[in-house]
């Protein structure tokens, strides 16, 4: 029967958020094992595996070594708290462009509640609504659960055993639904629900048959919270989250200026002020969009990026400074308008850690993060990037750069010592020099015939390995060697047969 006038709520679940994050930036991983680790050292924790890894023995709280001994093809990655808080961002603006109420669950990531009220008059009814909210995340490749139901516990305990959309018509089937939800499907201690297998207690329905006094007086106070929770005992209003909307400073200078301290100096106290109120709004700084009012020439804008959400002054400041110090002003600053773009700070209780014991230093991505983001201020946001290979046809081409946002520790790669040989090799995207003509119909050991410029005599010449084609935009025959020198070095070099020349390509570590 369907329950009248009764308040509605509703959950948006993307269940193992980490691992959900590691797959959309690895989609050749989908069908492997995949594990999340707290660092990467070898003895690490796995706090994450999906269903590849966990049936092959791999399961939460094993160390990656032991787990690596079970797979030959293990994927590891180290996913950290602000990556984290990144994703939650993304999803909490994708999710308020189809409801005004949400609520992030601060201890666990990925989790939404919603206030699904009036919503049913714009979308034609609950069930097209949600079904708007799964097919918005899946277009961004998340996969989650949507569930609307009448009490908060409940309706967690549907989303986390199954995936899709459900709305629940009345409470009375709600609660018999949630009955038959296994205890293994929540987000409850190994311990407790050990514990509570000894008993035969295996489903939602099962713990709530126990009297909730009695669970918190023999197993704690956890128990009780989850009983309470489930039971709908503990009833907890949305707090809902609002978008974070960019603040606006406005400096005027006067008289006009262009000395940096000096607007260093104007700028330390509106920033100040500022941060002072995102601190009780509870919001960090991510950005600062400069934009100066230069003396008859217009505004010219700049933006700096912070390493993390920040609340330090100073660390603004010397971005800014850094910025500016490679500027060329075309005269006198008369007003300087500040952005300053800033999101929520959510606290999380399962954050990265070192196993104690452990004199093995884990690697600081804040300071890394910290020091990628001093080099984007003073020379641009693109001055950072990475390689990311890519089919083609000519080796310059065989990857492309692109700019680095974050920080993250390395993957370990088990690679072919053969092809290692082969792969350790810098590339110059274009060739740097020409050279003499390094095999001629002579012996190579002629000094005459190999002077290779500042390079030395060539002492040893392999090759060719030939690359021809290109015939569908402009046709390419190169024959490509690697050449020893007596200064030893090995350089990969090749003779462009079609315009008779050599080039040097790159150099073999």
């Amino acid at each position: 029967m369907q329950t009248q006038g009764a308040k509605r709520v509703a959950c948006v679940d993307v269940p193992a958020l980490a691992l959900q994050l590691v797959l959309r930036a690895h989609p050749e991983w989908a069908q492997d094992p995949v594990v999340i680790v707290t660092d990467d050292r070898p003895r690490a924790p796995i706090v994450w595996a999906n269903r590849a890894a966990r049936a092959v023995g791999i399961h939460r709280g094993m160390c990656f070594s032991e787990a690596k001994a079970l797979s030959s093809i293990l994927h590891a990655e180290v996913i950290s708290a602000h990556a984290i808080d990144d994703a939650v961002d993304e999803l909490f603006e994708m999710l308020i462009k189809l409801t005004p109420h949400i609520e992030p669950a601060l201890d666990q990531a990925g989790l939404f509640w919603i206030d699904p009220s009036g919503l049913s008059g714009l979308f034609g009814d609950l069930q097209r609504w949600a079904s708007a909210i799964e097919h918005a995340l899946l277009l961004e490749r998340f996969v989650s659960s949507v569930v609307v139901g009448f009490s908060r516990g409940h309706v967690l305990a549907l989303a986390r055993s199954r995936k899709g959309v459900l709305v629940v018509a009345d409470r009375d089937a709600e609660q018999r639904a949630a009955a038959r939800v296994a205890l293994s499907k929540l987000e409850i201690s190994v311990m407790l629900r050990d514990q509570l297998a000894l008993l035969g207690i295996h489903t939602v329905g099962q713990m709530l048959a126990l009297p909730g006094s009695q669970l918190r007086l023999r197993y704690g106070a956890a128990a009780g919270r989850l009983h309470d929770f489930l039971s709908g005992h503990c009833y907890s209003p949305l707090l809902p989250r609002a978008p974070a909307i960019p603040l606006v400073l406005d400096l005027q200078v006067e008289p006009p200026d262009d000395d940096h301290p000096r607007l260093l100096f104007g700028l330390k106290s509106v920033l100040h002020h500022a941060v002072d109120k995102l601190v009780h709004e509870h919001q960090a700084v991510t950005a600062l969009v400069l934009e100066l009012k230069v003396e008859r020439h217009g505004a010219q804008q700049e933006r700096v990026e912070t390493a993390a959400p920040t609340f330090d002054v100073l660390q603004l400041l010397d971005l800014v400074r850094l910025r500016l110090s490679s500027l060329t002003l075309l005269g006198k600053v008369e007003h300087l308008r500040v952005t300053v773009e800033h999101v929520r700070v959510h606290p999380r209780q399962a954050a990265l850690h070192a196993l104690s014991g452990d004199e093995t230093k884990p690697r600081d991505l804040e300071a890394a993060a910290r020091a990628l983001a001093r080099l984007k201020a003073t020379f641009g946001p693109d001055v950072v990037a990475c390689a990311k290979l890519r089919e083609a046809h000519l080796p310059e081409a065989k990857y492309t750069l692109e700019s680095v946002q974050t920080v993250r520790v390395p993957q370990r790669v088990m690679i072919d010592p053969a092809r290692a040989q082969r792969a350790a090799r810098r590339v110059y995207c274009a060739a740097l020099e020409h050279l003499p003509e390094v095999v001629r119909k002579r012996a190579p050991q002629d000094d005459a015939d190999c002077w290779l410029n500042a390079h030395g005599v060539a002492k040893n010449i392999v090759g060719p390995d030939r690359i021809a084609g290109g015939w569908w935009a402009q046709s390419v025959e190169r024959d490509y060697y690697v050449v020893e020198t007596s200064t030893g070095e090995l350089l990969w070099v090749y003779h462009d047969k079609l315009r008779r020349r050599w080039l040097l390509h790159g150099v073999l570590d």
